[in-house]
């Protein structure tokens, strides 16, 4: 989870024996993946500072544990003693905001703000005034404020906090007091806070998807699931904080309603336990300031103009989507089938689709039978494994499903960095009435799914004529397979079907291996569906062969297809579009091209097939080089030039691969240059923006900083310009504005010597400024 409190907290357990508890401050490791904890929501929770990363909790927050009504676990009171008015007169109307999170929050700037509000006196919360004072006190943009009073109150331990000897409510520590006990909410004493503080702040009740959800659930549970939350009117909009869970996670938790028969391709028969489950203290910094857009599939507020989103939702379709967890929206997953939480199927058989964008994840799932609305176990003798095929095809993750028995179903698509991660991403309700008729497993179902995928390309393999998982073929056929090996690895393919031994196939599979190209030649003895598996190692290692490529072939009974002397016009089109688009800039045309080529299983006469693919393959390399020159982003850039080394067509993009390799030692020298500058506390950057009259040597240096970062002359004539871009946060901050730098001269006759003795932040700036200079005028710097 995100960062807890620094400072000690004292937490009373039921012997009324005192235990100290100590929350982490470290930063969260971007390469871990939370698999076990759940919000309130009841949901596999990550955080995630910058919406992109899947994150683990420090070890010591999962173990705090509250003893606390269970209908408290997921759900704010809906009577309190303390009647918060929902808003106050004046306030600006509710409207979409802005911008986006990321737009104006950088974490990093507010770490001196957040450590100062955890080692916040306890004294100073016996009045509003006291508290606030504190907490705000030096303190210039709403913003900053309002980070230190959600900082603050995350860090009180108020379920172990003794509060025998308060008496009133009319204080903070009072209104904690009735957190504890059930009589106050923490959105409400967030909104009071916010309110001492001058800030903007609207108290919202509305519907919230709690641990007590189920997807696909009715709309008369769905309206019972009441909570509440606020938003927060900074930088020029409603921003939306949900405290409660923002501050606390249930682990644990299971309405025992379903049977676990299906887990990433392995029977599995495990049938869930009700569970009121757990509930901890944590800090999900997904809920401080959430984008609307994301926020409305899980809260639905009774005043619809609080969803803050151009098109606002209507109940019916709050209740219909699909259940997407924050990892959907921080990994920016798209679903591409239907987009609702229940699904029907047809003839017993029912099709999810995910969009993978950023190309990042292996996706996989767990199939659950719901015994409850099912009214019924499922069926003793019989084990629905194998009934789900999962394939890779153009960056989407598909799910096909059927079904050999009736019932209700779920869907849950988990996943993360490897094949082993299990993060939940979102879930599906299946509604089967009728099962699929003769429904027969799939062959195999393999834990990488079916199709080329990244675990392909990381085994150095690249398809180059089937890049779709499923393969149409007849017995009066044999389809031939080609890839080109991109590392030194040895391969095996085998062929399997679900009555068949694998003896009894050997025949049917035909690999040849010249130079790096594998052709492989398959046919099928009958018809059915067949697994064509593909394995590899590196060569002269020691270790087991690696599944890592799979089609599957169906193959339906028809006739042998007669030759024909001529081709229909559809025929002819697509003949000639393959040969147009292998010599145009139009990946995306060529693709299509292909595909319609193969559709219609048109003979090589020329060999236009293997032509558009192997052109096919360089343009996307070239364009992915291309395109990360142009975009100027290291981590871009080396994925890039890797692609460039491993391709077959290495020699013809060396002239490209090394333009992108001098763009990328380029950058990776600025970044050197601002190492001091993005260490710089932003305690320095205020020290410099305090001068009244600076001496002139800060004034000349911060002058040709921000002429270096592309501000205009007369935009920074006076140092009173200095001082406002000092002030700037988030994305326009002088930090962050030197981290993004990407390649004047105004720095006179001052010296290092002189520009450290007017200001370390100056001095800072100046050896940024020479280095950068210096490159530029190709010449070493006398740093």
């Amino acid at each position: 989870m995100g960062c807890g409190s620094s400072s000690e907290v004292q937490e009373t357990n039921n012997n009324n024996n005192n235990k100290t508890v100590k929350e982490s401050n470290t930063k969260p490791n971007n390469n871990n993946i939370n698999k076990n904890e759940k919000n309130e929501k009841g949901n596999t929770k990550a955080n995630n500072n910058n919406n992109k990363n899947i994150q683990q909790p420090p070890e010591e927050e999962k173990n705090i544990k509250r003893q606390i009504p269970e209908e408290e676990n997921w759900q704010e009171p809906e009577n309190e003693d303390v009647k918060v008015p929902p808003t106050e007169r004046g306030y600006p109307s509710a409207a979409v905001p802005p911008g986006r999170k990321d737009d104006i929050f950088n974490i990093n700037d507010f770490r001196q703000i957040e450590e100062r509000a955890r080692n916040t006196p306890p004294d100073k919360a016996e009045t509003y005034e006291a508290l606030i004072d504190y907490l705000t006190s030096g303190l210039q943009t709403d913003l900053e404020k309002l980070r230190s009073i959600f900082i603050w109150l995350g860090s009180q331990n108020i379920d172990g906090a003794n509060y025998s000897k308060v008496t009133s409510s009319d204080s903070p520590i009072g209104f904690m007091k009735l957190i504890k006990e059930n009589r106050g909410s923490y959105a409400s004493f967030f909104t009071l806070l916010c309110r001492a503080a001058k800030l903007k702040c609207v108290l919202i009740r509305g519907i919230a998807k709690s641990a007590a959800y189920e997807v696909g659930m009715s709309e008369e549970k769905c309206l019972t699931l009441k909570n509440s939350w606020t938003a927060v009117y900074v930088e020029k909009g409603w921003r939306i904080v949900f405290p409660l869970w923002a501050y606390r996670a249930l682990v644990g938790h299971s309405l025992g309603t379903h049977t676990k028969v299906e887990e990433k391709g392995q029977a599995v028969r495990q049938k869930e336990q009700a569970s009121s489950g757990e509930t901890i203290r944590h800090l999900n910094e997904y809920y401080f300031l959430t984008d609307p857009e994301e926020f409305i599939f899980v809260a639905y507020p009774d005043d619809k103009k609080w969803q803050l989103i151009a098109s606002p939702w209507s109940l019916s379709k709050f209740i219909d989507v699909p259940e997407c967890e924050q990892n959907y929206f921080q990994q920016k997953l798209e679903i591409t089938s239907r987009f609702s939480g229940r699904l029907n199927t047809v003839d017993g058989e029912c099709e999810v689709a995910i969009q993978d964008k950023e190309d990042n994840l292996s996706l996989s799932y767990e199939l659950y039978f719901n015994h409850v609305e099912s009214g019924k176990d499922v069926s003793p003798t019989l084990q629905p494994n194998k009934y789900v095929l999962m394939m890779w095809q153009e960056k989407t993750w598909i799910f096909r499903l059927r079904f050999p028995e009736a019932g209700v179903y779920k869907l849950t698509v988990i996943g993360g960095y490897t094949p082993t991660d299990s993060v939940k991403f979102c879930s599906f309700k299946l509604l089967c009435d009728e099962a699929k008729e003769d429904c027969q497993p799939f062959p195999v179902n393999p834990d990488i799914g079916y199709g080329p995928n990244k675990e392909t390309a990381k085994a150095g393999i690249q398809a180059k004529s089937h890049t779709t998982g499923i393969v149409n073929i007849n017995v009066y056929q044999e389809v031939n397979f080609s890839f080109y090996l991109t590392k030194n690895v040895e391969v095996t393919t085998t062929l399997v079907h679900s009555s068949m031994s694998e003896e009894q196939l050997k025949t049917c599979v035909k690999q040849k291996v010249e130079n790096r190209n594998v052709q492989v030649g398959v046919r099928v003895p009958e018809n059915g569906e067949y697994a064509m598996q593909m394995f590899a190692r590196d060569k002269n290692s020691d270790k087991g062969f690696a599944n890592v490529c799979n089609y599957l072939l169906t193959s339906e009974m028809k006739k042998k297809k007669k030759k024909k002397n001529y081709e229909t016009p559809i025929e002819k089109n697509a003949r000639s579009a393959i040969q147009e688009k292998t010599h145009s800039r139009d990946i995306e045309g060529l693709e299509k091209a292909i595909e319609k080529f193969q559709r219609l299983e048109l003979d090589e006469k020329k060999g236009e097939l293997a032509k558009a693919s192997d052109a096919l393959e360089f343009k996307k390399v070239q364009h992915e080089l291309s395109d990360a020159i142009n975009r100027r982003h290291l981590e871009t850039l080396d994925k890039a030039i890797q692609h460039g080394h491993e391709s077959r067509f290495k020699p013809k993009l060396e002239n490209l691969i090394t333009e992108a390799e001098d763009v990328r030692d380029h950058l990776r020298q600025l970044n050197r240059f601002a190492h001091d500058i993005l260490e710089m506390k932003q305690t320095t950057i205020a020290e410099l923006r305090s001068y009244k009259s600076p001496p002139e040597v800060v004034k000349d240096v911060m002058t040709g900083t921000f002429l270096m970062l592309g501000e205009r002359q007369d935009q920074i004539e006076v140092w009173e310009d200095h001082q406002y871009m000092m002030g700037k946060l988030g994305k326009e901050s002088l930090i962050r504005r030197v981290q993004q730098f990407d390649t004047v001269n105004l720095i006179k006759d001052h010296d290092e010597t002189s520009a450290r003795l007017a200001s370390a932040g100056c001095g800072t700036f100046y050896v940024w400024l020479k280095n950068v200079l210096s490159t530029v005028e190709n010449k070493p710097s006398d740093q």
